[in-house]
Parts: C-alpha cells; structure tokens; sequence
C-alpha cells in the first residue's frame, strides 16, 4: 500500500506541481497566523505544509483578511483555502478536500457583565452580538433572523471585534472553544474576563480545507491523499499534540 501511494505521489509531482498554486487563509492564533517575521505559523499551517510535502506540492501560504482569503477562493484558479467550515450554503462552491479540525461555537461575554444571560437564540438576539465579516457565523445569525446594524455588528477583524466587546460597545462576540483565548493573548487583553455564556445550537463546527472550482482536480485528489496520509501515519496527531489541542 505504501508502495502504491507513493507511485500515486511520483507521478502527480510531474503533472500537478509545474502549476502556481495559492494557498490563503486568515490569521486566527493557534490555527494560523504570523511570527515575528511575517511568516506563516500555527497548528493548521504545519498540517497543510505536511500534507504539501506528502503530496510533493511546493507553494507558499499566504495570510490575508478573511474576506479576501474567501474572495479568491471562491473566484481565483488553483487556489486552495483553510480553516473553512462547510455548510450546505457553501457546499457546491468549493472542492472539499478534507476535515481538518472539530470546533464547537459560542457567544462570549464579560464575566463583568453578569445581567447578560443567554439561554437561547431568541434571547440572544435582546443583545448586541459581533462577529467576523465574510464568516459563516454572519451568514448564520442573518438568516437566524438578527438584524445588521441593530442586534449584529460585524468587524473586519478578531482584534477589532474584542476590542469592541471589552469596551462594552457589543455585548457578546460570536467565537469557538479553542480560538478566543489566543485571540486575546494575542492583543494583550485578558482572556480571564471573558465567559463562553451560549453554545450557539445547529452551527457547522467542523473546519476543512477546500479548493477552487476551477482548480486542478489532480491537484485536490494529491491534497486529499496527502491528508488521508498524514491521519494515518500519526503526523497530523502530533502536530495537533505540540499546538495543545
């Protein structure tokens, strides 16, 4: 079997990687972002290089705007895109290539904040709640009846959307289990003040990797191999261990 993979993997190195590929995504600490020097780094970004280097794929990732990394995704040739949470909305717009991690989402609070209590959507939306613009959570909320501009408020970015939560001009932000702490660290606010107050019911929590439509099918097929491959000979557990997750 390994014999056979990599035969699959020689010949796709002669065909598939002659062509440019891109690769985006956005800075969301531990699953991507940027070091000191700019540079690519975090949980998801060495899960993708190691299914790059299994499939014999050179191509650099690039970190941009969320709603930009999404833009090219969706119109741009050969461009792959990660952590993407797939949903029936995006379902036939993307190649999905594989499940990379399992996320549960959340409305979070100030614990200074304790007449905020949600119980459910109906009562969330009494609140003014924020989240990330071109996410699946604004899709979400909108068609969950909250009202743009009057119980939702949408940042172009995490660190605007804290600041705007700590400064008590939102009442809560839309975020999931692992990701806010690291958020918060990261822009030097205290992740001790925030409470996870409402686990948001029927959100899709299971983040992929995906690719253009009119990307190479031959290049999706080594990418899914790749992953299929890293599950398999422990590599991906070991990457998620030394991230803590």
């Amino acid at each position: 079997m390994l014999k056979i993979a990599l035969f699959i993997f020689s010949c796709y190195s002669t065909t598939v990687f002659a062509q440019q590929l891109n690769i985006v995504s956005e800075e969301v600490p531990p699953l991507q972002m940027l070091d000191t020097s700019r540079q690519p780094i975090g949980a998801m970004v060495e899960i993708v290089n190691a299914m790059l280097h299994k499939a014999q794929i050179v191509a650099d990732i690039n970190i941009y705007p969320w709603a930009r990394s999404y833009q090219l995704a969706l119109n741009e040739k050969n461009t792959i895109i990660f952590s993407l949470f797939r949903d029936t909305k995006r379902e036939d717009k993307f190649q999905w290539i594989g499940k990379l991690y399992t996320l549960n989402s959340y409305l979070a609070t100030l614990k200074s904040r304790p007449d905020i209590q949600i119980d459910s959507l109906t009562k969330a939306k009494t609140y003014s709640i924020g989240t990330i613009r071109g996410d699946l959570a604004e899709n979400y909320l909108l068609e969950n009846n909250f009202i743009l501009h009057e119980n939702l408020f949408i940042s172009s970015k995490y660190n605007v959307l804290w600041e705007l939560l700590y400064s008590g001009r939102i009442d809560a932000a839309f975020t999931n289990s692992i990701l806010w702490r690291y958020e918060l660290e990261d822009i030097g606010l205290n992740p001790e003040q925030i409470k996870l107050n409402y686990q948001v019911p029927n959100f899709a929590s299971e983040l992929y990797i995906a690719a253009s439509l009119n990307t190479d099918k031959k290049i999706v097929d080594a990418l899914a191999k790749a992953l299929i491959a890293i599950k398999a000979d422990g590599s991906y557990q070991r990457i998620l261990t030394k991230w803590h997750m």
